[in-house]
């Protein structure tokens, strides 16, 4: 795979396996705020990729009620109380992150908020040897998160690779489409969805080159 100098990852739910964690952070926090009536049935899925803002601004306009002020830093707590006990890798990420740092540039970008990222990659023992905060970037460092390329740029610049020379690897359609809008070459991952078959159908309409179902086909592809 000569055509890659660096691998940007998306981190919740491509790295580690925490969308499930973060949606019932989500639930949880709503459910004490009186919004009852999302559960993680019905909403699994569906907030993917998005940041809580754009999901808190979701919510106003389904139901014509304001959350609270306060909703972001309860969820960011609920969400760091949760990986404590319950977050863990994805199957087959420590392999793939760390045979891929020694053929390309990688780094991390992701629309979670910045200290649960870091976190979360703590924890899961994927930042040992991989990542620190210089190579890890989050939407707070851009003015327009993810469906827009944004982030996607400013990790290439911070990275010194042109976009063209760039791969992500994702498991959402928001960020397949942002790195496409990129001009970056993007791989799609179902792996860790509800749905895997309706998610790669999902992120193959968002413009995603390819789609996988493991981490090791991934690495495999890379021939790493």
């Amino acid at each position: 795979m000569d055509s890659f100098d660096l691998i940007i990852f998306d981190c919740d739910g491509t790295l580690t396996d925490s969308e499930a964690l973060n949606n019932r952070a989500t639930i949880e926090i709503l459910h004490e705020c009186g919004f009852t009536e999302y559960t993680t049935e019905n909403s699994h899925g569906k907030w993917i990729g998005y940041t809580m803002s754009k999901i808190i601004l979701m919510i106003q306009m389904e139901t014509g009620r304001m959350v609270p002020e306060d909703f972001i830093r309860r969820y960011a707590r609920r969400v760091a109380e949760l990986q404590q006990t319950g977050l863990v890798a994805v199957g087959g990420a420590a392999s793939l992150v760390s045979r891929a740092g020694k053929k390309f540039k990688i780094c991390v970008a992701s629309n979670g908020e910045r200290t649960n990222v870091l976190t979360s990659l703590e924890i899961t023992g994927l930042m040992d040897g991989n990542f620190t905060p210089d190579n890890v970037f989050t939407k707070i460092q851009v003015k327009n998160p993810k469906p827009y390329p944004d982030l996607f740029l400013f990790a290439a610049e911070k990275m010194g690779t042109e976009p063209s020379r760039c791969l992500v690897i994702e498991d959402s359609a928001a960020g397949v489409m942002a790195g496409v809008s990129a001009g970056m070459t993007v791989w799609g991952f179902s792996g860790s969805a509800h749905d895997p078959e309706k998610q790669e159908q999902a992120l193959l309409s968002a413009g995603a080159h390819a789609v996988f179902p493991r981490l090791i086909h991934i690495q495999d592809q890379l021939g790493l």
